[in-house]
């Protein structure tokens, strides 16, 4: 009887181990089971283009950077600077006068042989007339940056003209960072675009 006792107890420690071995090798939270199956985005969430701190649109594959865009005038709650080549398209036109109304620090740098097209001409009456003091370049080069920073902490850059045929039929992309270190530099030269009185001029 004690010989059958402790050979039972032998069997019960020894089941004890071996299941305590299995389980010790798997993570804590899979089941003996049911593995875990490798998690898969599912095929009908779309891809906005989001990674983060970092977003972008691409004009080809309909992800509109013009409303990224939009976003992103219509976030501001104190500064707005913005240095572009071509400046025309209506509701960007809008967004930052309506910005300025709302009482944001409005700045513009556009490019001296732009502002003098005739479309471009009355956009820029048009945010001049509400208070947004602009500045062209004077120097030889032409004044390129296609580029808004917001509150000094969201940033936008790419090839994207603020232009309808930049928002529909070219090749364009929009790029918004949202990093106050990256945006304070950036604010940075364009402070230092702004007071240079050799290279930019009131328009």
């Amino acid at each position: 009887m004690f010989v059958r006792k402790i050979s039972l107890l032998g069997i019960l420690l020894g089941t004890s181990l071996l299941a305590g071995c299995g389980t010790a090798a798997m993570p804590s939270n899979q089941s003996a089971t049911q593995p875990t199956q490798p998690s898969t985005p599912s095929p009908s969430a779309p891809d906005t283009g989001a990674r983060g701190a970092v977003d972008w649109a691409f004009t080809q594959a309909g992800q509109h950077p013009e409303r990224k865009l939009e976003d992103v005038i219509g976030s501001a709650k104190q500064n707005l600077d913005i240095a572009v080549y071509s400046l025309t398209k209506p509701d960007i036109v809008k967004a930052i006068e309506q910005a300025k109304k709302r009482g944001v620090a409005v700045r513009i740098i556009t490019d001296q042989e732009q502002a003098q097209n005739r479309t471009q001409q009355e956009a820029l009456k048009i945010l001049k007339n509400s208070g947004i003091p602009i500045k062209i370049n004077t120097h030889k080069g032409l004044m390129h940056l296609k580029v808004t920073i917001a509150d000094k902490s969201v940033v936008t850059a790419g090839s994207f003209n603020y232009t309808t045929a930049a928002s529909t039929t070219n090749d364009e992309v929009l790029v918004v960072i949202r990093d106050p270190a990256m945006s304070q530099a950036w604010d940075e030269q364009f402070e230092r675009m702004w007071n240079d009185a050799g290279n930019f001029k009131e328009w």
